[in-house]
């Protein structure tokens, strides 16, 4: 009987394939561990909550608090959405069916202004930390190598890769409880004192934290815990993706989130040598060495490593899935249509498609950091506000929170705060003038160019333009 329902199972992966379809193979338990992989929390504690605790010193705990609320609002609206539309295409996918064609050529512009930048960006942080392991080594080798290794995981069967990368996962999970272990012993300070009297090391010295400094950071505070929406490439993958999608996404935006403020929120409360913390260059590797040993340090920073190489594992996936979703939709020359719809009989994955994506992220990775940055750093504005205006007009219309999909609660609040914080982000980002100001006009102008080619190219094709479901 077993033998007859693998057979079964490998003659409709055989004829999904050869109709250019993915294998839905996955639990709704595999594709959380690739969300969470994505988010990785690791990385923006380490990143994002870093800068954030020099910047706000211990009022980067009440952030992070506030940060955790943000998540919730990105959670419920992007659950709705990916119930309704858990397609490889993400959210382009709904976002188009709702608001229509110029919407998901909007956003699927977006995304592809940033999937390389973003890979790129990854593997040149990738390096920073191995590059601390193994100093004598040439830092091309741990950038090159990464994304190379990266690819190579990305091209195996979705269930070998979700094993490959839930080790690494585990393995950066135990890093965020060391941080927390280290910080748990009797409070230094109350709560009180973190929230209404924040100080941060200033010029050496401890010194209260100005106020617009404060509202500046709570935009970094909340992006560094949102996630989850990763899951919705893994749609056409996932079992029962309407029934399941919705609780995948919160539960993965919930718990990254959790993880993130945790040690974020004790390490204000618990540094004994607050001076010393903030004004380290690393607040968490400090607090760490301090609690534990010098022999800490090394270990987060190769824990660091692998979750920078585990993220950027699955971000090549999920691109992968994107193309693959815009070669079915027709975006591009049909020649290039058919390449990315291939699908692999035996793995399952895209891996025309995967080739493409690290390609582009290999021709990135020449470019500067900072370049890189200014190309991710405006995205959430544009591409938010588009999720939140879908979510909002999704139930009106019908398209969204019916029968057996996930619904948001409370709604209309959750896309109407969604929307809040999208002008929240907009106002820091302008603010910026060294990434948020110049990425706000570069995504700007990707969205200027996505509206005339839908209405120079997509909207004249017979029918007009609309993303595929089913």
């Amino acid at each position: 009987m077993i033998d007859d329902e693998q057979d079964g199972r490998n003659v409709s992966a055989v004829a999904d394939a050869q109709a250019g379809k993915l294998h839905r193979r996955l639990g709704p338990v595999a594709v959380l561990l690739l969300a969470l992989s994505s988010l990785s929390p690791v990385v923006s504690i380490f990143g994002i909550g870093g800068h954030v605790l020099h910047q706000a010193g211990t009022g980067a705990g009440p952030l992070f608090l506030i940060g955790i609320c943000g998540a919730g609002i990105w959670a419920m609206n992007y659950a709705e959405l990916g119930s309704a539309f858990p397609y490889a295409g993400g959210d382009y996918v709904g976002v188009g069916r709702i608001l229509g064609g110029w919407a998901a050529a909007v956003t699927a512009a977006l995304w592809l202004a940033i999937l390389g930048p973003w890979i790129a960006y990854s593997v040149q942080t990738l390096t920073v930390y191995a590059a601390q392991l193994a100093p004598n080594l040439p830092p091309a080798l741990f950038t090159f190598g990464g994304l190379a290794a990266a690819m190579g995981i990305a091209l195996m069967s979705v269930r070998s890769s979700v094993v490959l990368t839930s080790l690494f996962l585990a393995l950066e999970m135990a890093a965020v409880v060391i941080i927390i272990v280290a910080s748990l012993h009797v409070p230094a300070r109350g709560f009180d004192t973190m929230a209404l009297r924040p100080v941060t090391v200033i010029a050496g010295a401890l010194a209260p934290v100005p106020l617009a400094v404060l509202a500046t950071v709570s935009v970094s505070a909340v992006f560094a815990t949102v996630g989850g929406n990763q899951a919705l490439a893994f749609g056409e993958e996932l079992i029962e993706p309407h029934r399941n999608m919705g609780r995948v996404v919160v539960m993965a935006c919930m718990l990254g989130a959790v993880c993130i403020a945790t040690p974020v929120v004790l390490l204000v409360l618990g540094a004994s040598d607050l001076e010393g913390v903030l004004g380290s260059p690393a607040p968490f590797t400090a607090l760490v060495s301090t609690a534990i040993g010098a022999w800490a340090g090394p270990a987060l920073n190769a824990c660091v490593a692998i979750a920078i190489f585990n993220a950027t594992i699955v971000s090549i996936m999920g691109g992968a899935r994107l193309f693959y979703s815009l070669g079915r939709d027709r975006l591009f020359p049909e020649a290039l249509n058919r390449f990315l719809t291939q699908v692999e009989p035996g793995s399952g994955a895209p891996r025309a498609a995967t080739w493409l994506v690290g390609s582009i992220g290999l021709g990135c990775c020449f470019l500067e950091s900072h370049v890189l940055l200014i190309f991710l750093t405006g995205f959430f504005v544009y591409g938010w506000s588009l999720v939140c205006l879908a979510v909002l007009i999704g139930r009106r219309k019908q398209a969204t929170g019916g029968e057996g999909f996930w619904r948001a609660p409370l709604y209309p609040l959750t896309p109407v705060l969604g929307l809040a914080m999208a002008a929240a982000a907009t106002v820091a980002n302008l603010a910026d003038a060294e990434a948020g100001r110049p990425s706000l006009i570069t995504m700007g102008m990707v969205v200027l160019a996505a509206l005339v080619w839908h209405r120079l190219a997509l909207s004249r094709r017979p029918g007009g333009w609309i993303p595929r479901i089913g």
